[in-house]
Formats: structure tokens, C-alpha cells, sequence
């Protein structure tokens, strides 16, 4: 059966919003639904071809929805957010410990898929997210003990523009022959970000903006900020919505708390759909024919690179030698991880230099680990006693809600 493009972008909206609302019923990642829904959306039924579907306006929608996603996380950035003793652990987790996930993602792919050095640090960059689409359901059924809450699900929370802007300079180091592009690119992005962030802030502070039109002007601002950045240096948009987000989460002159809805409603949205799309693409041959290693890298990352990277992460923080542990077992990739490796596949192929092992590596990593981590995060807390004996109000994020007052 054929679709036509109405009742397949109708189907891929329907899908993307079905897979969250079930996933949060289940208490599930979301992720793996909507991963399943999007396969067998695309290659198992043939139903929706992304690439038939959009054309060549696919490679240029998708990295918009990635920059508005990236946005969105962007605006939970607020440094005010880390009080008390889970400011530490999180700050060394989300520097120190991004770079050492990096390069030893890094290693670990360019060892198993043998590949160039810089191709091997595209994933490796990628694999340096986690995030809270991922995190936070998680987090609900594990329900770990406070601090250790509070500093996996703000890692979740700040790691994911971190990861995703390293990937995207590694990306732009392996695509483009002349390094000094990547300097360009970043600094044009920055700074469109910046202005656009003041530009914002001055409508809201003094424009007289309708409370009501918040949103909507901080959607709109995005895409502005986005396509600015794109006239300016190809593939500096990325940088520029990051940013944005970023300079808007952390001033005090114009509210944002309003913003915090482009999050659960327009999010909501765009998650769901980018990842049916995106899944819908994945070719089911590549995805078994780098199962193997795949596995292998899984294997590696859980339980060698993940627990070291959270033993110099957490030395010397409040946290016990047990919660030191239950951290070391706990990092699921998620949507931002399926979305960069597919805009920088799509890139790589528009480049005429396609990376066959991008897409079906990445996204059997998203897979593995929330398996791995949805199955086993209960049992392992509970083993080392750091699991709470009830539940507690979690908001989207994962975050406890009285940690959240306290530090609001």
C-alpha cells in the first residue's frame, strides 16, 4: 500500500504522538517504541519512505528540527539548576567526563568498524549524549535515592547540546578538507545565537509581548536564528540555536518559564515525528549486518568505558561508594543521538562520501542500551541499596520536583 503525502505525513505525526503517550502509560523509554513504530512504518511495511516522501527537502527539514530540538534542550541549561552536593559530580560528568567519553567512543569505533580516525570520532562525539527522553522514564522506574537522582538526570539534562555540538565539529572536520571552516562556521553560529538570545530578550523586556505570544515568538525566533546562521556559514544553525537556548536559559532580564511549553507541547511534536522519519530510513540489512559489532561496542561502552568515566567523574563528590557504581551503570543514548547521526549521515551523502556504518551503529546503541539499562537499572540499584522505597514527583526531566523548588 501506498501512501501519498498527506496521509503519510499524517502517519508519521500520529505515530511520533501514539509512541510517547503509550510510552509514558508503560513507563517505558520512549524511544524504543517509537524506534519499533518507525521500522515498521518504513522497511517492514514499506508504509513510509522518507526519502520519497520529502525528496530533496528532507536533508534541509531534518537539520532544522534538529537545531529547534537542540533548542529546546538548550533552555534547560540553567546553571542555577545545580545546587548543593550534585553540582559537582554533574559539572565534572558533563566536561571531564564528555572528553573522556568522547575519545574513548572514539577508540572503541575506530578498533571494532576499523575506521578513519576522524570518521571513528564522528560517532564516538555522538555517543557522548544521553539525554532526558531517555533518562527521565528511566529514572521513574529505577527511582535511585537523593543526590544520586538529581545528578543522573541533570547529566541527562546538560550533556545532550554538549555532545551534539562536539559531534557537530567532528563532523565538519571530517567532511571538509580545510579545518579552518570549522572555526567560521562556529564562531557565526555563536554569535547569531547571542544576538538573536538579545534580540528576544528586548522584545519581551520592553517590546510589550503578549504573555501569550511567548512561545510562539521563541518558535519563530528559532527558526530565524537557525536559517540567519545557515546564510552565513553552511551548517552553522546547529551552533546558533544551541546558543540561543543556551544565553536565554541562564539571563534574568525576560522570563522564561513560558518557553519551558515549547518543550512539552511543540516537543512533543517534533520528537515523535523526527524520529519516525528518521527510524523509517534505517536500512533493517545494514542494522543486522553490524549487529555483531555492535554489540561489541555496547559491551565496551557499558562495561568498561561508562564505569570509568563515572569513577574520575565522581571522586571525591558526596556521592557513596555505591552510588558511584549505580551512576557507572547508567547512560542510554536517545533522541539527540538518532538525530545528529542521521542529519551528518544525510550530510555525508550530500557530500558525495557516504558512511554507511553511521546510522545502523548509532541507532543499535540507542537500542542495546536502553534495553540493557531498562532491564537491569532496577535490579542493579536495588542490589546496591541506593533505590528509594517509593515513588517520587519527578517532572519531564527526571528531576525531582522539591529539588527543582529548592533550587528555583
Amino acid at each position: 500500500m501506498e501512501l501519498g503525502f498527506t496521509g503519510g505525513i499524517a502517519l508519521v505525526v500520529v505515530l511520533g504522538v501514539v509512541g510517547q503517550v503509550a510510552a509514558k502509560a508503560l513507563k517505558v523509554p520512549s524511544i524504543l517504541l517509537l524506534l519499533v513504530l518507525g521500522l515498521l512504518a518504513g522497511p517492514v511495511s514499506g508504509l513510509v519512505d522518507p526519502d520519497v516522501l520529502l525528496g530533496d527537502d528532507l536533508f534541509p527539514l531534518v537539520s532544522m528540527a534538529v537545531g529547534l530540538l537542540l533548542f529546546e534542550e538548550s533552555l534547560k541549561l540553567d546553571m542555577k539548576r545545580l545546587q548543593g552536593g550534585a553540582r559537582r559530580p554533574v559539572a565534572l560528568l558533563v566536561t571531564l567526563g564528555a572528553v573522556l567519553t568522547g575519545v574513548g567512543a572514539t577508540l572503541i569505533c575506530w578498533w571494532v568498524l576499523d575506521l578513519p580516525l576522524s570518521r571513528a570520532a564522528v560517532i564516538g562525539a555522538i555517543l557522548i549524549v544521553s539525554g532526558p527522553t531517555v533518562v527521565g522514564p528511566l529514572l521513574a522506574v529505577i527511582r535511585p535515592k537523593q543526590p544520586l537522582e538529581s545528578v543522573l538526570a541533570f547529566e541527562g539534562i546538560f550533556i545532550d547540546p554538549i555532545g551534539a555540538t562536539v559531534a557537530l565539529a567532528m563532523a565538519n572536520v571530517a567532511l571538509h578538507a580545510a579545518p579552518e571552516h570549522l572555526g567560521a562556521t562556529a564562531l557565526s553560529g555563536v554569535l547569531t545565537g547571542a544576538v538573536a538570545a538579545g534580540v528576544y530578550v528586548a522584545a519581551v523586556k520592553w517590546g510589550r509581548v503578549p504573555a501569550a505570544t511567548e512561545v510562539s515568538l521563541a518558535f519563530a525566533t528559532a527558526l530565524a536564528t537557525y536559517a540567519v546562521a545557515e546564510a552565513f556559514h553552511e551548517e552553522a544553525g546547529l551552533f546558533a540555536t544551541t546558543t540561543l537556548g543556551i544565553v536565554l536559559a541562564n539571563q534574568r532580564w525576560a522570563r522564561i518559564e513560558p518557553l519551558h511549553e515549547f518543550g512539552s507541547h511543540v516537543g512533543l511534536l517534533l520528537i515523535g515525528t523526527l524520529f519516525i522519519l528518521l527510524s523509517a530510513r534505517v536500512d533493517l540489512d545494514a542494522l543486522v549486518a553490524y549487529a555483531l559489532p555492535t554489540l561489541a561496542i555496547v559491551a565496551l561502552l557499558v562495561l568498561v568505558l561508562r564505569p570509568l568515566v563515572a569513577s574520575v567523574a565522581t571522586t571525591g563528590s558526596v556521592l557513596s561508594s555505591r552510588e558511584r557504581v549505580m551512576v557507572g551503570w547508567m547512560a542510554p543514548r536517545g533522541i539527540v543521538a538518532a538525530s545528529t547521526a542521521s542529519v551528518f549521515a544525510l550530510r555525508f551523502e550530500d557530500d558525495g562520501q557516504p558512511f554507511e556504518q553511521l546510522v545502523p551503529v548509532v541507532f543499535g546503541v540507542i537500542l542495546l542500551t536502553a534495553v540493557v539499562y531498562g532491564l537491569t537499572g532496577p535490579w542493579v540499584a536495588a542490589r546496591l541499596g541506593v533505590r528509594s522505597p517509593g515513588p517520587e514527583d519527578l517532572d519531564d526531566d527526571g528531576v525531582p520536583v522539591a529539588e527543582e523548588r529548592a533550587s528555583g
